[in-house]
């Protein structure tokens, strides 16, 4: 998929010098035949290297990678010779294995299991390629593993991951990136991971999307998580966003996006307008103790499996309910500290 302008394909100066000494050498045997004529002086070869020099800063500027950092430079022409990979499940049977599999990790979050097969099975009932959701907002209580449901789904489907930690402050930022005037400028998150992977479906989790502010820059201008995020949620805006460290402008239309949330009332409405929203209850005592079975078979005696399934059920049934991180400490006390830790 083409997520960068074929104009960004800058050849390597070495290349244009090489191109400049063969058509020389050609051009000097069609004159002169295979002689010593034919041959080219230090004088001509130290002109290949300026002319091929001018014609790589006048590429450059034609294509916008003059204002881009050397070292960033490689990246992008790459990615914009090669395009990105759609990854994710390509037949129906890959489909129902990959929702089988995160029904088997987390069977508490069923509906959006079956939600996300329909989406995958019409992706490719259509000829898509790669997965493919629209804007995903998963809200309900702390330690139900909500950002590892994420991690999973993009396991499954081959996506590279990454975290955007909201109540870390500054997630705007992450999300668009920085130009000139901030402290450290650089490409978002988003941008970042597709030139680092090649590939343009790649999964972004946004983390306590409840907690969203505003970030100011040493210039006196700002940035918000919601006002970075709507042009990323927009297809029509995310196709033509341009990144404001690189300047240059890039295809984020097929990024997916799943932002979780403790607190539904501090989800910025735009956000909730513009994303399928699950609220999504307390673990059940069935499910609590299905995952607790899961972590601990063949693990210890039954009868202290069967201590933790009632302190389990106990719990289940306070207001506050019982977390997965709570569930892990009692794996832990069993057979020591290999369950996954969840968010």
């Amino acid at each position: 998929m083409a997520v960068l302008s074929p104009t960004l394909d800058v050849p390597r100066v070495e290349d244009m010098e090489a191109r400049f000494l063969a058509f020389w050498r050609a051009m000097r045997r069609t004159m002169h035949g295979r002689g010593r004529k034919a041959q080219l002086d230090y004088a001509m070869e130290r002109k290949a290297k300026d002319l091929a020099e001018v014609a790589l800063q006048r590429r450059l500027s034609q294509s916008g990678l003059a204002t881009v950092k050397t070292e960033a430079r490689p990246g992008v022409i790459v990615l914009a010779r090669e395009g990105g990979k759609l990854s994710g499940p390509t037949t129906p049977d890959d489909v129902h294995h990959l929702v089988a599999a995160l029904h088997a990790e987390s069977g508490w979050m069923r509906e959006v299991s079956t939600w996300i097969m329909h989406q995958m099975l019409q992706h490719v009932a259509s000829g898509g390629r790669g997965l493919t959701l629209p804007p995903v907002i998963l809200v309900g209580p702390p330690g139900i593993g909500k950002s590892h449901y994420a991690r999973k789904l993009a396991e499954l489907a081959g996506l590279p991951v990454r975290m955007i930690d909201v109540g870390a402050g500054s997630a705007g930022f992450r999300i668009s990136g920085t130009e000139k005037g901030w402290a450290t400028a650089q490409s978002g998150l988003p941008v970042e991971t597709m030139l680092a992977t090649r590939v343009a479906n790649p999964l972004m989790i946004v983390d306590e999307v409840d907690k969203a502010g505003t970030a100011h820059s040493t210039r006196g201008t700002s940035t918000s998580l919601t006002t970075s995020l709507l042009q990323m949620l927009e297809p029509g805006t995310a196709r033509h966003f341009e990144c404001p460290y690189l300047r240059i402008p890039v295809d984020m239309s097929r990024v997916i996006w799943i932002m979780t949330a403790n607190n539904l009332a501090g989800i910025p409405a735009p956000l909730r307008d513009r994303a399928r929203l699950f609220i999504l209850p307390n673990l059940s005592a069935t499910d609590a103790i299905a995952h607790f079975d899961r972590l601990t078979v063949g693990c210890g005696w039954e009868t202290e499996r069967d201590r933790c399934r009632i302190f389990i059920e106990r719990m289940s049934r306070r207001p506050e309910g019982i977390s997965l991180r709570q569930i892990g400490k009692l794996v832990d006390a069993l057979h020591g500290p290999i369950a996954p830790l969840y968010q």
